[in-house]
């Protein structure tokens, strides 16, 4: 056995003989033999003497024997000395000496199996990272694709002995690369299109801006066309709305499955920004409320209707549901309080569009109505900010952050002296609540500007023309709806309840009587003044003025038909609106009303409309300014003014006179309203008593007094006002 110079030893000269077997040339080039170029090759790697050291990173196991293969077995290109002699260095032009070939051209032999890289010297050693002739070669392969046998004794990797079974097909086994595919891996060619993405904090995906124009991908365009995507696209970020165009909904989290349930399907609208929802996201139901508020403002639209539209028929949950809808009613009724409190906090008042300050209300409605934790509410606000304009939501958190400084501060002064904070305080406009204490007086005004910010209760009618009274309060029983029968002004209503609360309207028992027409939603106020329409005996004729979307038509039939054993024979509506008139027609249809005749036309000059007709009963059911109803329509307080007001009462005294010369002797005008205000109202009947078409009238009184006008305050009905004026006989 060789001694290098460094003391270390060879590899016995025994065992030269596989080594140039193994690399097929002569063997390797001797100590001090020079390469082609004239380089000594007298050690390799760094190795001095003649102890061949090149591959051998993890030094030699056994110190009688020399370096082995270490890293990638450098035996492959050239293999280690055993017997003393030092191997050449790869020529660098990668051609080798002999009928070697160049690197990374292995011979068929190895390719295939043929013997092993490096046999140590004393027969039993295996060499580093050789497995037993037993065990599989590194690497999962199928059945077809087996390693071919070396020297008959090699097996295929994935063959086990025995019953054993695959790691991934054993009982109970799991494996981190078996989870769902990454949310973002789709991506890769979905977003082929010129926008750039901002990865931050371990690679989570903040958001994408949208820098150019939006092109569907296979997702979107299988999503229009109808069809079902292909595998493995995401299929969570468009939804299909109603009209059937693409809408934006938010994506899921980084940690989510593909394909899970998401709970809001509407975002906000954005000015060209689309960002991913994060944990710090705003909630769906603070989204919803924005879309709903913006779109408010902007159409001047009412918000229970789009409530329903967008926030009842939404996939979000009950709790969210029920919160935007409080959000969104509470944002609307305080339209002009809210901006008051944001313009307190800004430098200038022009420093915020529209947008975002339809999100700074509904943060700032949390933190000053609802004495939401001031963190939170911030917090959730400049995310609200973000999805419409996210560079506005620095302005936002400095806002939002003074404004929970002031906010144990609000009203701005003493309710009980000051008329302005008294205002402020119950999110009113200051002169209508200056109007409210003239027309009212101050108890009354101040139950009245409470009960106006209460959520208003939930009344139904039992539509006594195609349903047994017995039987739909049975299955409302049975729905959990606690119906309760509901009196005003201590005169009991036929067919009114009061339901427990508005989810059991979601029942399928209960829509389904709602869709056939047994039941009706419907003021108990309203259901009242329907009631105080018919006289004592069945009229032969009966003509309402401004029947709207026909609801007390369906009252007014139903309680005759629960009074008289039938309806009214010849019952006729007007209204100005030709929509409304079909709307009408289509109602009375499903509730199984009889409607002799709808016409569209103005009930200002009812010669034109009616001709020359007269009826026992005239209902007029007059425009007004819908003070009594702020808790169903909660914006109308902040679209108001002095002057409409003022319109509407030369309105209603206009239908009356119109109304007077289509009256049969001893028949009777009913006269109601939805508002408070006294020039609406009593100033109106007043000046119809005291004109020449109201000369053969005179008022009749109305449960032993003169007019029905309830009080509005917190768990009662609207405020409603009727009166009776009956004409003299001839």
């Amino acid at each position: 056995m060789g001694t290098t110079e460094n003391g270390r030893h060879n590899m016995p000269d025994g065992n030269n003989q596989h080594n140039e077997e193994h690399r097929g040339n002569g063997g390797a080039k001797r100590q001090g033999s020079q390469d082609r170029h004239g380089r000594s090759n007298s050690g390799s790697y760094g190795s001095k003497g003649s102890g061949d050291r090149r591959g051998s990173y993890k030094g030699s196991r056994d110190g009688g024997k020399g370096g082995k293969g270490g890293y990638g077995k450098r035996d492959s290109r050239g293999g280690s000395s055993r017997d003393g002699e030092h191997r050449s260095r790869k020529p660098f032009d990668n051609e080798r000496s002999d009928n070697r070939k160049s690197y990374g051209k292995r011979s068929d032999d190895r390719r295939s199996g043929g013997k092993s890289f490096s046999k140590q010297g004393d027969g039993n050693r295996k060499p580093y990272g050789k497995r037993d002739d037993n065990r599989k070669p590194y690497g999962k392969r199928d059945d077809n694709r087996k390693f071919e046998k070396r020297d008959g004794e090699r097996k295929p990797f994935n063959k086990h002995d025995g019953d054993r079974k695959p790691f991934d097909k054993r009982e109970g086994a799991t494996r981190d690369f078996d989870r769902a595919p990454r949310v973002d891996a789709p991506f890769k060619k979905d977003r082929a299109d010129d926008r750039g993405f901002s990865r931050k904090d371990a690679g989570e995906h903040r958001g994408f801006e949208r820098r150019g124009p939006w092109r569907p991908n296979e997702q979107n365009a299988a999503l229009a066309e109808g069809r079902e995507p292909q595998e493995g696209v995401y299929r969570g970020e468009l939804e299909l709305d109603e009209n059937g165009e693409l809408k934006y909904r938010n994506r899921p989290k980084g940690g989510e499955r593909r394909g899970a349930k998401h709970s809001f399907g509407d975002k906000p609208r954005t000015s060209g920004v689309v960002h991913k929802d994060s944990e710090r996201s705003a909630s769906p139901a603070r989204q919803a409320a924005l879309r709903v508020t913006s779109i408010v403002r902007e159409r001047d639209a009412f918000a229970q209707e789009l409530i329903h539209k967008y926030i009842d028929s939404s996939r979000m949950s009950r709790e969210d549901r029920a919160f935007a809808t409080r959000l969104t009613l509470g944002v609307v009724s305080s339209y002009g309080t809210l901006d008051d409190v944001i313009n307190r906090c800004l430098d200038r008042v022009s420093d915020i569009n529209d947008d975002v300050r339809d999100a700074l209300r509904i943060s700032t409605y949390e933190i000053i109505f609802l004495k939401k934790e001031p963190h939170a509410a911030v917090s959730q606000g400049v995310e609200l900010v973000k999805t419409i304009a996210p560079k506005a939501s620095g302005l936002a958190n400095a806002v939002l952050r003074r404004i929970a400084d002031k906010a144990h501060k609000f009203p701005f002064g003493d309710p009980r002296t000051d008329i302005e904070a008294f205002a402020r305080l119950h999110a009113f406009p200051e002169w209508l609540a200056k109007r409210a204490l003239l027309d009212l007086g101050p108890e009354a005004t101040r139950d009245y500007l409470a009960g106006s910010n209460e959520p208003a209760p939930l009344f139904v009618a039992i539509n006594a023309a195609k349903a047994d009274e017995s039987e739909v309060v049975e299955t409302i029983v049975a729905a959990h709806g606690d119906p309760v029968a509901v009196s005003v002004n201590g005169e009991d209503i036929p067919g009114c309840y009061c339901l427990s609360e508005g989810r059991v309207l979601f029942d399928g028992r209960v829509r389904h009587m709602i869709q056939t027409g047994q039941l009706l939603v419907s003021d108990a106020s309203s259901q009242q003044i329907a009631r105080l329409v018919l006289p004592e005996e069945k009229p032969a004729s009966l003509l309402e003025v401004g029947a709207g979307r026909g609801t007390k038509t369906v009252l007014i039939q139903s309680d005759a038909q629960r009074r008289y054993g039938s309806q009214i024979d010849e019952y006729v509506t007007v209204d100005n609106l030709e929509f409304k008139t079909n709307i009408t027609a289509e109602r009375a249809e499903e509730y199984g009303i009889h409607v002799s005749e709808s016409i569209t036309g103005d009930a200002t000059v009812l010669d034109d409309v009616v001709g020359e007709r007269a009826f026992d009963v005239v209902f007029i059911d007059a425009p007004c300014s819908g003070l009594g109803t702020l808790r169903r329509h909660p914006e109308i307080r902040w679209r108001l003014n002095p002057e409409k007001i003022d319109e509407f009462a030369k309105t209603g005294l206009a239908l009356l006179k119109s109304a007077s010369s289509h009256v049969a002797p001893g028949g009777s005008i009913v006269f109601s309203t939805c508002t408070i205000t006294r020039a609406e109202n009593i100033d109106v009947v007043k000046a119809f008593l005291a004109s020449d078409e109201g000369a053969s009238f005179s008022l009749a009184p109305i449960g032993g007094a003169p007019c029905f006008n309830p009080a509005l305050k917190p768990g009662s009905p609207d405020a409603h006002f009727a009166v009776r004026l009956v004409k003299a006989t001839e």
